[in-house]
């Protein structure tokens, strides 16, 4: 081994120890400086220097100085957006996952680019250079997540032998994150480095994609059914699914994936009769009736309910994936296929990186996007005062969304003010928490279960009570789970335990009901647990039925005809 393996062994896994560190911490820090780090270079920049590590040299360096110093800006400005003096704290702030995967998708279709310039010295090189890069780089990958698959086998395996000879300490330091992610990420970039010295890898990988371009004409015959079923089932059918934007872009990924394995650089195909080049093409030919479907999906659901950051991540998918789709199609229309095949992959990816670009500004960023269209729908009158989700837009949409809120406090109904008022009285680590355990702060909880509803008509919770159900459900109590507003709550007055005088409240949520004995004359004395009903209720609808009660033990109560026991 020269010193030049040597050295860049030594920073390949020096690299993957940091790596593996930073993650690791920032996988155990539920609050903290950590949870804003930035991520996308955490992640990114170790593994582009892992694939290009055999271009080692001072433009390899380079490119890592200008891919660190593009993320960090990204980053910057997103650490801005996300900072709200109205918070004053990043204690909450959005999830950094998006950024992560739009990023990363980015930078892993861009970086063949860079690998070839610093390989040829020169921007002039063969589209072929550029597809057979990214391939490598997808193979090494690809048998990188094999190998540590295979890691985490031995590691579990470990585990459980330790554990049966009576030593669980062993596997409680093994599995510990600070151990086990830098061991990964060791492993990988092992792995990776290992790889690209075995000259199999670009066999294996022309292999592979030989065995996928044979799928393409049964994908064909499956897109062209597809769509040529539509007009009998109708899109009312697909809409039903809930998941046809998803299914049809999934459609569209696989199209354009197995056609660059079926024509690899655009110089030939793999298919040797005009039938099966034909089935092929006509497949490319779907794509733009994909697009418009996908647009028009995801544009209904923006007129129902508006901009959100997911539907904004999800258009942006169906816009990258239908220019790609458009591209194919024009050439096969133009018959410039397969020699165009290069140039619209081209086209595509810096169109991508354009569009990455523009949402990592002010100009798309899906937060400020969101933020102004759900306000604007708020003024319209398209959405009612109680529908607004205040306490999303004040924690999860960052700057942007409380610039919103401050405009609304200044500027809308009095309804709207309350809803403001009520979300910035909310105090930011009681919602960090709320987060972390799906518990709300307790101005929220207080507000919920004073706002809900109680009968008899005419009846009200007292205070006392509404201190104690308040405190039970800051216990983390199964009762009020996944419970977000005060329509999914209902008390009910009723007698349902057996004897004269005897007072019960009955607490109705939709996972089920449960039976408090209460006394009438005291209510500073607490609510004691009786027993559950055993049912599944809908609250807003028990109001309107009848209710009554009948025998045993405890008295059965029926409500709507229907009979409901109480178990102890």
């Amino acid at each position: 081994m020269n010193n030049i393996d040597k050295k860049r062994y030594i920073w390949v896994i020096i690299s993957a120890i940091i790596q593996g560190l930073l993650l690791a911490v920032y996988a155990v820090s539920f609050t903290g400086p950590m949870k804003f780090a930035p991520m996308t270079v955490i992640f990114l920049v170790p593994f582009v220097f892992w694939l290009s590590q055999e271009h080692w040299g001072r433009r390899l360096v380079n490119l890592l100085f200008g891919l660190t110093a593009v993320l960090l800006i990204f980053w910057l400005y997103r650490l801005w957006s996300w900072y709200s003096p109205a918070v004053g704290n990043f204690e909450v702030m959005p999830s950094q996952k998006s950024d992560l995967i739009r990023v990363s998708m980015t930078v892993f279709l861009l970086i063949p680019f860079f690998q070839c310039r610093i390989a040829a010295w020169s921007w002039k090189f063969p589209y072929s250079e550029i597809f057979f890069q990214f391939c490598r780089n997808l193979f090494l990958l690809f048998q990188a997540s094999i190998v540590i698959a295979v890691f985490w086998g031995l590691l579990v395996t470990a585990g459980l032998l330790f554990d049966i000879v009576g030593l669980p300490e062993v596997p409680f330091v093994i599995f510990n994150p600070l151990i086990s992610v830098p061991l990964s990420s060791i492993t990988i970039a092992i792995s990776i480095s290992v790889a690209i010295k075995h000259p199999g890898i670009d066999s294996l990988g022309r292999w592979v994609l030989s065995v996928l371009a044979w799928l393409l004409p049964f994908f064909s015959v499956l897109s062209v059914m597809f769509l040529l079923c539509l007009p009998y089932s109708g899109l009312k059918t697909l809409w039903s699914t809930g998941q046809a934007s998803t299914l049809m872009l999934l459609l569209q990924v696989g199209t354009l994936i197995l056609t660059n394995a079926a024509w690899l650089d655009g110089t030939k195909s793999v298919f040797r009769t005009p039938f099966l080049n034909l089935l092929a093409k006509i497949s490319l030919l779907c794509l733009p009736f994909y697009f418009v479907l996908c647009v028009y999906s995801v544009g209904l659901r923006i007129q129902q309910y508006g901009l959100s950051t997911d539907r904004i991540h999800a258009m942006f998918l169906v816009i990258v994936t239908g220019f790609w789709g458009l591209g194919y199609a024009g050439a096969v229309l133009l018959r410039k296929w397969p020699s165009a095949i290069g140039r619209v992959n081209m086209a595509s990816v810096l169109f991508m990186a354009v569009i990455v670009t523009l949402m990592n500004s002010p100009i798309l960023d899906p937060y400020r996007l969101a933020a102004f269209n759900q306000a604007q729908r708020l003024q319209n009158n398209e959405i009612l005062p109680d529908e607004f989700d205040y306490i999303y837009t004040r924690f999860h949409l960052g700057r942007y969304g409380n610039q919103v809120l401050e405009a609304l406090a200044r500027d809308g109904s009095e309804e709207v003010k309350k809803g403001v008022a009520s979300a910035m009285a909310v105090n930011a680590s009681e919602y960090a928490v709320y987060l972390l355990n799906n518990i709300p702060p307790e101005s929220i909880r207080r507000e919920i279960i004073s706002a809900a509803k109680v009968l008899p008509e005419g009846s009200k919770l007292p205070e006392e009570y509404i201190d104690y159900f308040v405190e039970e459900w800051g216990g983390n109590s199964g009762t009020f789970q996944n419970i977000e507003t005060s329509n999914e709550i209902l008390f009910m007055f009723a007698n349902v335990e057996r004897g004269e005088g005897n007072s019960d409240l009955i607490l109705f949520t939709q996972n089920s009901g449960t039976v408090y004995k209460i006394n009438n004359e005291n209510s500073s004395i607490k609510p004691e647990f009786l027993g559950f009903v055993n049912g599944f209720f809908e609250p807003s609808e028990i109001s309107s039925q009848e209710f009554s009660t009948s025998e045993p033990e405890f008295l059965d109560i029926k409500i709507g005809g229907e009979t409901y026991q109480i178990l102890k």
